[in-house]
């Protein structure tokens, strides 16, 4: 896909590791494409690089779509750099694609500044199901009852534990919380993780965020006991030795990398982990299992939707191309190569991934209030209390205020 996805703010450090690499082999501008009938009617759908394979699947849908439809003419391109920058850059200058990705951090704050176009009209006269999509992730690019984009794929995170060692300390995969701990001190206990910790934990929000939401706290109330204690959790991992930040688990650079290397035994990554393993680390064997949950069960959803530009001079051939791409066969087209998650439940999901599309049900889009600028600080201080240097309390509280604003 990104996961479960690509150069995006807010994006994960594995993330930006997959899609520096794809970018090298990225060019810039318009993918080639058949030439457009004279009549045809133009549009543009633009995207950043999640890597070369989901580039070419992404032009193979837009030469099927033009050979479906040739009234119309799509051509795709790639946005490298900063999306979100030469995405703001465009629509200041108002001349945006007609279709394009839109992260789940940044929609709120599009929608906000009036740049993106409701679908609403169109899904009404054209008699799209939307039915079909998950309704949290559909919800995720919604303002109330006005939808501003469909997603196009998306990620939850799971928990990955390397084959031999679970087989070493019962076979099973820990449920909840207390089994986690239980199985952590089991693994430390028997050295069976040399040189590491048992599980990877990053300094990230990211990360973490789904340990609140499993001890039923919120973002809306990030000092309360539930999220206090949630955040207490996931920090304690590391202070009671039973977790490391991926730099300090044989300097690697995600926790991904720690799993293959075998640097530690249990990470908690997303869709996106799959790929990279096969590519890098082929001989790690390794099982994909549900988060653990406490008084609940919590996880992200990593999404990106296609939506409109209110500036565009096409409209209806935009939806068109749109709904197309959303639509059952656009999307059976976009699961064919296993790279992602359908967001549709009417499309299967390929590759094994179920314990991915468990999350469906319960995993909340990654956004919130003030992102680019609150994600920073919310970062910064995690760090700052995984290395002694603030209390949770405190990170909590400016966490809360970053929210707001201020």
């Amino acid at each position: 896909m990104r996961k479960p996805l690509a150069v995006f703010l807010g994006l994960v450090a594995v993330l930006a590791l997959v899609a520096a690499a794809a970018q090298a082999h990225t060019t810039a501008g318009k993918t080639p494409t058949k030439a457009a009938s004279p009549k045809a009617v133009k549009v543009s759908l633009a995207g950043w690089s999640s890597g070369p394979d989901e580039d070419k699947l992404v032009q193979q849908m837009v030469n099927k779509f033009n050979a479906t439809h040739p009234s119309i003419h799509a051509d795709w391109s790639v946005i490298n750099g900063d999306y979100t920058q030469a995405m703001t850059a465009r629509f200041a200058a108002h001349n945006p694609p007609d279709v394009f990705y839109v992260d789940s951090s940044v929609i709120k704050g599009w929608e906000s500044q009036g740049v993106l176009q409701s679908l609403n009209g169109f899904v009404k006269k054209t008699k799209f199901n939307t039915k079909a999509f998950y309704p949290r992730l559909l919800k995720t690019f919604m303002r109330g009852k006005t939808i501003y984009g469909f997603p196009k794929d998306w990620s939850p995170l799971a928990m990955e534990i390397n084959k031999s060692i679970l087989a070493k300390v019962g076979g099973k995969a820990p449920k909840t919380w207390a089994q986690l701990t239980t199985m952590a001190k089991k693994i430390k206990s028997k050295n069976l993780v040399k040189n590491g910790k048992p599980i990877c934990l990053s300094a990230d929000w990211a990360r973490m965020l789904p340990f609140i939401f499993q001890n039923k706290g919120s973002l809306g109330h990030l000092t309360s006991k539930a999220s206090v204690g949630g955040a207490n959790y996931y920090v304690g991992l590391v202070k009671h030795g039973l977790a490391n930040t991926p730099d300090k688990l044989g300097g690697a650079g995600w926790c991904g990398q720690a799993i293959g290397q075998r640097s530690s035994a249990i990470s908690f990554e997303g869709n996106w982990l799959l790929p990279y393993m096969t590519q890098t680390y082929p001989t790690t064997k390794y099982k994909v299992f549900p988060l653990p949950k406490n008084k609940a069960k919590g996880n992200l959803a990593f999404t990106v939707s296609y939506s409109m530009a209110k500036a565009s001079h096409n409209k209806s051939a935009a939806w068109k191309l749109l709904s197309w791409l959303e639509g059952k066969k656009g999307e059976k087209l976009w699961m064919s190569k296993g790279l992602a998650l359908s967001p549709r439940s009417d499309v299967k999901t390929i590759g094994g991934r179920k314990n991915f599309l468990a999350a469906a049900s319960y995993a909340r889009g990654w956004q919130f209030p003030h992102f680019a600028q609150a994600y920073t600080v919310m970062n910064n201080d995690l760090s700052a209390v995984l290395t002694g240097g603030k209390s949770v309390r405190q990170m909590m509280s400016d966490a809360a205020r970053a929210l707001k604003g201020q």
